[in-house]
């Protein structure tokens, strides 16, 4: 069974006895779950999601058009590419930016704006157009509820149903620190711990499924059929 943002809304009001809004209104209350979905998601990674892009020739650089963090995999035509960074390919071959080809290479170093604009560079630059040639892993965020229409206190929260008091706790945590008469450091405390604790079974969870071969990737890894082959998600 799934949990609803108004699962969560109900048992955030019931706690804090603010069903009628006294303490927070409802957009702050949002921006509390929007917090802890965003915190959650950074520190498990236990959302994956992958883009495909369309290769050009003479074109190194590629911008993933979804939102996320933290590129962990980059594919060429179905086969897996090496990390390597540009002080290393600076070293083994001067001319490395203007090289065409094959890429067997990816890179992200030094092409970030920020952590959230995902690019990878590509080494060697492929030297021919290819359709979806280009296949991005990366970790996505939850999306953030709102509570402001019964539609969207329908919504599902996008974490696995056990751990999905984590999001509560969390909320729980920043309403009890926030500068209201509600405020109690203590209780803080307490459903900071609340947190950490799920928290940390959902981290090791997603650490667990992932196969430790794809730390490195590379070539040899199974070059065919690959799209299909990411674990399942958390589900329980």
């Amino acid at each position: 069974m799934s949990v609803t943002y108004g699962d969560i809304l109900d048992q955030f009001d019931d706690i804090t006895r603010d069903s009628s809004r006294y303490y927070f209104t409802q957009a702050q209350v949002d921006r509390f779950a929007a917090r802890a979905l965003q915190e959650i998601g950074e520190r498990a990674r236990y959302i994956d999601a992958s883009e495909t892009i369309d290769a050009v020739s003479g074109t190194g650089e590629y911008s993933i058009t979804g939102t996320g963090y933290d590129v962990f995999r980059v594919e060429y035509d179905d086969e897996v590419l090496w990390p390597v960074n540009r002080d290393d390919l600076r070293r083994a071959d001067r001319n490395w930016e203007t090289r065409s080809g094959k890429p067997r290479f990816y890179y992200l170093e030094e092409i970030y704006d920020t952590q959230d604009y995902l690019t990878v560079g590509l080494y060697e630059k492929p030297s021919s157009d290819l359709t979806d040639g280009v296949r991005v892993w990366y970790h996505a965020f939850p999306d953030s509820p709102s509570g402001t229409t019964a539609l969207n206190r329908l919504s599902t929260i996008k974490a696995p149903e056990w751990a999905s008091g984590a999001v509560l706790f969390y909320m729980l945590y920043l309403a009890f620190t926030a500068d209201t008469k509600l405020q109690s450091f203590e209780a803080a405390a307490v459903y900071k711990l609340l947190y950490e604790d799920i928290l940390g079974r959902l981290v090791m969870r997603s650490r667990d499924r992932q196969p430790k071969r794809w730390v490195s990737g590379g070539p040899s890894s199974p070059t065919l059929n690959v799209r299909n082959r990411l674990p399942e998600r958390i589900t329980e």
